[in-house]
């Protein structure tokens, strides 16, 4: 009986890899994901730095002022406490008007107008100071009518900042955070002025509050719980001046933060569409049309709105389009 022939078969046994070169490639691999990472965000933080300088240093950038808004009313809450923090608090409202005048771009007539009443308001809080006269409860010793036109003339001021801040924002062709920056801005801004109109209320038929214990920051304190229509209602107006005033920052607020503000934000990084004249077309036999310009439209910088304006021969086109 023949037995089968068996192959033999080479004896190869599996050598384990070494752990120490598994260590060094896993070592290597993390080490260039981490430097990927890093690369990364060192140029996403080179590009926010360079957007909040530019937000903030340029003419345009309206992050300082939202920045210098939320400042100034910290400011007041903490100069009250101490002998002298109207002062601080006058400095602190004169800059914030200061620098949206200079961002806002206004006339030069309202810029003279910010510096005489900011000038007189923080001389006004010195001389106050000084002589411990200050409008609080009704309770002021010197003449009235000083105290109730600088009120007034503050409030008005503050009043014309806040289209100036909203001209300025809607003029972007593009939807920023500049943009965003503005608009909220304007928000905030809308605090101080009513604040500033309730202590003018105080001034010319106190008290404007139903409690007692009224401080400086009790008019922003005020004026903010109104505009977000909280009204925890531990402070009441005491007269009708004060009750329309707070009906009417209960509306602005309200109307505000649901149609620009929201409006804004839903369109950031977005282009505006902008409506361009046309000249006249001969051939049409009209007056010039408005088109409709998007994005996309290329050519030259338009000198308005800073938009591209469209090529040649596309104008032509438009026209006979219509």
């Amino acid at each position: 009986m023949v037995r089968p022939t068996t192959l033999a078969h080479s004896y190869d046994p599996a050598v384990p890899d070494d752990p120490i070169d598994d260590v060094e490639t896993v070592v290597e691999f993390v080490s260039a994901e981490f430097d990927d990472l890093t690369e990364d965000l060192s140029h996403a933080g080179r590009e926010i730095l360079g957007v909040l300088r530019r937000d903030i240093v340029s003419r345009d950038g309206y992050l300082i002022v939202l920045i210098m808004v939320l400042l100034t009313v910290v400011m007041i809450a903490v100069d009250d406490a101490y002998a002298g923090g109207q002062v601080v608090s006058a400095v602190m409202l004169g800059l914030l008007v200061l620098v949206t005048l200079s961002r806002s771009h206004v006339s030069h007539t309202l810029r003279v107008f910010g510096a005489v009443v900011t000038t007189t308001t923080v001389a006004a809080a010195v001389g106050a100071a000084l002589t411990g006269h200050t409008p609080q409860n009704g309770a002021h010793g010197g003449p009235e009518w000083i105290f109730a036109t600088g009120a007034a003339l503050y409030t008005l001021l503050l009043a014309l900042l806040f289209p100036a801040i909203l001209r300025q924002a809607f003029s972007h062709r593009r939807v920023n955070l500049n943009t965003v920056a503005a608009s909220l801005a304007a928000y905030l801004l809308l605090g101080l002025i009513f604040a500033s109109a309730y202590r003018l209320v105080q001034i010319v038929s106190a008290p404007m509050f139903s409690q007692p214990n009224v401080n400086g920051f009790t008019y922003v304190y005020f004026s903010y719980v109104t505009l977000t229509t909280i009204g925890y209602g531990d402070f009441t107006a005491h007269n009708d001046g004060g009750r329309a005033i707070a009906i009417l920052e209960g509306l602005f607020g309200q109307v505000f933060l649901v149609t620009i503000v929201a409006l804004v934000v839903s369109n950031l990084g977005r282009e505006r569409q902008v409506l361009r004249r046309l000249p006249d077309d001969p051939g049409a036999g009209g007056g010039a049309d408005d088109v409709e310009a998007g994005p996309e439209t290329g050519g030259g910088d338009d000198p308005v709105s800073g938009a591209a304006a469209p090529p040649s021969g596309a104008t032509g086109d438009a026209a006979d389009g219509q």
